[in-house]
């Protein structure tokens, strides 16, 4: 059964959910397998770096990036914990809330090493989501994103969501500081 996709009607749902209050379930497994239709499309090509673990979007759009811990079904087993010791991530994940479509759940990118946004088409089993419960919320995040994920992994929009350049200030700067000891030699 197909059921409407209006932020308003999702989050009604959502919400009877959280409050376990009476809500239809096959309703919120098809919210769930269709919930990328509400992250970010292509729009977003460009991150800059700014402060601490803050970036701005080419559209103008502050997103945070998560501790590579938080990568973790994000990434091959056999390279995240190589992350975690400082070797170059498989992917980072950068996320920002929603207060734009109702639902006040979370934008998702999940960008490879090359700097394409793993999506259903990319690796499906790493690809990144809209998050229902925001990940500052961990309890919330399992109830409406991660529990649900394990019997229900078929997740049914599969787009292309692009590429991403990140324009981090500590390579820039390390690019500054080799050219300027040339420059002395």
């Amino acid at each position: 059964m197909e059921y409407s996709l209006d932020p308003s009607e999702v989050k009604k749902v959502i919400d009877a959910k959280v409050n376990e209050q009476e809500y239809n379930e096959e309703q919120f497994i098809y919210y769930h397998l269709n919930r990328n239709l509400f992250n970010v499309k292509k729009e977003v090509t460009t991150l800059t770096h700014l402060i601490n673990n803050k970036f701005r979007d080419n559209k103008g759009n502050i997103w945070e990036e998560a501790s590579r811990f938080k990568n973790w079904f994000h990434t091959p087993k056999s390279r995240y914990f190589g992350s975690l010791i400082g070797m170059q991530p498989y992917s980072r994940k950068f996320l920002r809330p929603d207060n734009e479509t109702g639902i006040g759940g979370e934008f998702e990118m999940i960008i490879r090493h090359d700097g394409k946004r793993i999506d259903a088409l990319t690796h499906e089993g790493y690809q990144e989501t809209y998050n229902f419960g925001r990940t500052s919320n961990a309890s919330l995040h399992i109830l409406l994103d991660v529990d649900p994920h394990g019997p229900n992994p078929d997740y049914t929009i599969k787009i292309d969501t692009g590429k991403v350049i990140i324009k981090d200030k500590k390579k820039e700067l390390s690019g500054t500081i080799r050219r300027r000891n040339r420059i002395k030699k």
